[in-house]
């Protein structure tokens, strides 16, 4: 029994170091793992870090080979220069230091006064170039593909610009060809409508209004009816009705001999109109209508003044319409027998 206990005491101490083993050997294993994944991480790293030295150190050989050529420049542009100043002073006889007031303000306009200057620039130039080593190609590639597409709209945009100033340049011919007529058409429509309003105590006038939108284009008629008031455009909801009408039809009547039209219909236009201004609309229409080589009018209302003035070259139409009228047969009311009546009328009273 005792040796029974022994043994069993060995094989539990057994296990315990078998497990202890493979807990370790576990560890070592997933130690191992880490380890393979940072070398490969790092690799990785090296390997980037590498491409972008590759990419850096061609860059940086771009830009010494361009210093190195900028250089070169440099050095020829400035033994041309010296030999250009010992030619100039052979030739005006002049010491540079002692040079007149106008050559050194010609010297100024130039940043390199002399060959110091172009040492200094040239130092910073190389300075600019060793400092390219830490540029991301990232950054470059981006900045190369953005001014791909700078130059890009560029053209865009000089290619529309010509377009636009031919187009700008077409319709600047188109505009004078119309222009000058149609601004001396509205002058002569202006100066016939003040003649009018002036006739009645008012004032009143006709402009063309412009605007960048040729469609926006039009006429602004502008009138004053009462001396404390100002020049006020017309518009649906500021004049009267009766001031309405009597800018219309003088508007109407300023536009008599401008436009060919065989006749034109006025519609009550003297509704609302006071009975003074109403008389005198009335004479100035009798006369542009009745001139000669115009429009033919018709003037439909249901009323008139009386003891308007009237010439043979207007004819009134009377329209007598009404249940009492509608019997052929009765003869109480005759047109002709009525004018008749009151011509003798007339005729005993004067």
């Amino acid at each position: 029994m005792q040796k029974s206990n022994q043994v069993a005491e060995r094989n539990t101490e057994y296990l315990k170091k078998m497990y202890s083993a493979y807990i370790n050997l576990a560890q070592k294993e997933d130690q191992k793992n880490q380890a393979t994944f940072k070398r490969i991480g790092l690799s990785l790293e090296v390997s980037d870090a590498e491409e972008r030295l590759q990419s850096s150190s061609h860059e940086l050989n771009e830009a010494q080979e361009a210093l190195e050529n900028h250089s070169e420049q440099i050095k020829r542009q400035r033994e041309h220069a010296r030999q250009l100043l010992e030619d100039a002073k052979k030739a005006c006889g002049l010491d540079r230091d002692n040079l007149p007031n106008n050559y050194k303000t010609l010297f100024k306009r130039y940043p390199c006064s002399d060959v110091n200057d172009l040492d200094q620039q040239l130092n910073e130039a190389r300075g600019l170039a060793e400092c390219s080593n830490e540029v991301d190609p990232q950054v470059i590639e981006e900045f190369k593909n953005r001014k791909k597409e700078i130059e890009t709209y560029a053209q865009e945009v000089e290619q529309n610009q010509e377009k636009l100033s031919g187009l700008e340049s077409q319709i600047e011919k188109i505009r004078e060809k119309w222009y000058g007529p149609v601004t001396r058409i509205v002058e002569e429509i202006n100066g016939k409508f003040r003649t009018f309003f002036t006739k009645l105590n008012c004032a009143g006038e006709v402009n063309l209004s412009e605007h960048e939108d040729y469609d926006k284009w039009g006429i602004d008629i502008r009138v004053q009816f009462r001396n404390s008031d100002d020049m006020k455009r017309l518009t649906s909801s500021y004049q009267s009705g009766g001031e309405k009408s009597v800018s219309t039809i003088l508007y109407l009547l300023s536009l008599q001999g401008l436009t060919e039209c065989p006749f034109r219909v006025v519609d009550e236009i003297n509704q609302g109109m006071d009975p003074r201004n109403e008389r005198k609309v009335f004479e100035m229409m009798a006369l542009a209508a009745t001139a000669d080589g115009t429009s033919q009018y018709f003037l439909i209302t249901p009323k008139l003044l009386p003891d308007l003035e009237y010439n043979n070259k207007m004819t009134i139409l009377s329209i007598f319409n009404g249940l009492g009228l509608s019997n052929t047969e009765d003869d109480s009311f005759i047109v002709e027998k009525v004018i008749e009546q009151n011509r003798i009328r007339n005729s005993q009273i004067h």
